[in-house]
């Protein structure tokens, strides 16, 4: 940053700027580097450039003319999108986000005024700080960057803060049921032929990874039937609410992140896909939580509800979480057969516990799994 008391003439103060801007673009280029080291399709994708240094100054030369410049750059993390954290001239911390996947100019500002007014409710929702933008082939949003720490979801306290949590957000949330630029959850919008939504990394290949995942697509048409034939109110909820999505500061909810992962969905769905993957945070390497572990979310959802869900609405939830447990193992089948990603070490995760699911009939003849069942 720029600090006249600290040197004693304008062409010393430019100098000073100068090698100021040069190390933070350096900080920012070398995270770019560092996470592009060995795969830039998803830059190539989004900014249609893979060189560190040009998507670098890419996003200097956004936020200069839009915020401020670029004073220190505090992370660069790759997924269905691009997430960078920068710290701004101007004091601001803040995220900016190149979205890819089911987004658009018109839902990503409906969910930035949804956004803000959770913020004024209270709700610790990020202020946004720009409305969605084109960049490259990319729809960049920039919020401030609201802090919080990780947590493990799988700890019984985290677990209930984080099913008490879900049950405040659709609560904040119910003025807004009817607002159909929210759009609808994926897994109500499946890919054409496929009981699955277009895959959300790029690193996914169902349609080359097809051979013994058999098993997986059935239980997920399985799943896919019930959704399809049950009619129930929509509700606006988060369809990504798991531990890596979230800050938390002395075990309370403290941050939630994502926020294009909002959407509309009946609220047994919404519930049926947050106990499948809540304990999941793939930045700290952790998966999805257990049958049991699921259920308990459940169990403390309708506790904070005050209320049990009722049969139909059991059956919808249930075909929710069997649904998101095939996606996973299908996603992992194809880590599997083409040596990416985090799930290509074999058997486990998704996989294992799609085996053992309630909803799952007698699981899978796969010899790599060892097949358990519920007691």
């Amino acid at each position: 940053m720029c600090l006249a008391e600290t040197v004693s003439s304008p062409d010393r103060i430019r100098a000073f700027c100068r090698v100021a801007h040069w190390r933070e673009m350096a900080q920012l280029e070398a995270l770019v580097g560092e996470a592009t080291a060995e795969e830039c399709d998803l830059e190539a994708a989004l900014f249609g450039e893979t060189d560190a240094r040009v998507i670098a100054g890419m996003l200097e030369e956004y936020l200069t003319e839009r915020l401020a410049p670029i004073d220190d750059a505090l992370f660069y993390r790759r997924g269905t999108g691009i997430v960078v954290g920068l710290r701004l001239v101007n004091g601001l911390e803040a995220v900016l986000k190149a979205h890819r996947w089911r987004v658009s100019l018109e839902r990503l500002t409906a969910v930035q005024v949804f956004q803000a007014e959770l913020a004024r409710s209270g709700l610790p929702a990020p202020s946004p700080l720009l409305s969605p933008t084109p960049l490259g082939s990319a729809i960049v949003t920039v919020e401030e960057l609201l802090p919080g720490a990780p947590a493990g979801g799988s700890r019984p306290e985290i677990r209930r803060e984080m099913a008490t949590g879900l049950f405040g957000f659709v609560s904040a949330a119910r003025a807004w049921s009817g607002a159909e630029e929210l759009g609808v959850g994926a897994f109500l919008e499946p890919a054409e032929g496929s009981p699955y939504p277009e895959p959300h990394d790029l690193r996914f290949d169902f349609a080359a990874t097809a051979a013994g995942a058999d098993w997986i697509d059935e239980l997920a048409w399985q799943a896919r039937c019930v959704l399809e034939q049950v009619s129930s109110p929509l509700v606006v909820g988060h369809l990504d609410w798991q531990a890596g999505n979230l800050g938390f500061f002395h075990g309370r909810l403290a941050a939630i992140y994502d926020w294009d992962s909002v959407s509309r969905a009946p609220e047994p769905v919404i519930v049926g896909v947050a106990s499948a993957e809540f304990s999941t945070d793939w930045s700290r390497g952790v998966g999805p939580p257990s049958t049991a572990e699921m259920q308990a979310f459940i169990a403390e959802y309708e506790a904070a509800r005050g209320s049990r869900f009722e049969d139909g609405e059991r059956e919808l939830l249930g075909a929710a979480n069997l649904l998101t447990c095939a996606h996973g193992a299908r996603c992992q089948h194809s880590d599997g057969l083409l040596g990416t990603g985090r799930s290509a070490s074999g058997a486990g995760g998704w996989i294992e516990l799609l085996n053992i699911h309630p909803f799952a009939g007698e699981g899978t003849d796969d010899p790599s799994v060892e097949s358990r069942h519920l007691p």
